[in-house]
């Protein structure tokens, strides 16, 4: 099985969120860290649903 390492990580990272940015939206500092931390697996995807859930409500 193939194992992804963090630079492959940051590189698929960077490359969605280029994507996503193209269309108007723009990432914070915040955003970026919480992705890397469910894509690298320090939180749940349950998780980072909750939290960025939080982070919608004003």
């Amino acid at each position: 099985m193939y194992k992804v390492s963090n630079d492959d990580i940051i590189n698929i990272l960077d490359n969605a969120i280029a994507s996503v940015e193209m269309e108007g939206f723009v990432f914070s500092d915040g955003e970026r860290e919480l992705c890397m931390a469910a894509l690298e697996g320090k939180i749940t995807k349950d998780d980072f649903i909750e939290l960025l859930l939080k982070k919608c409500k004003i």
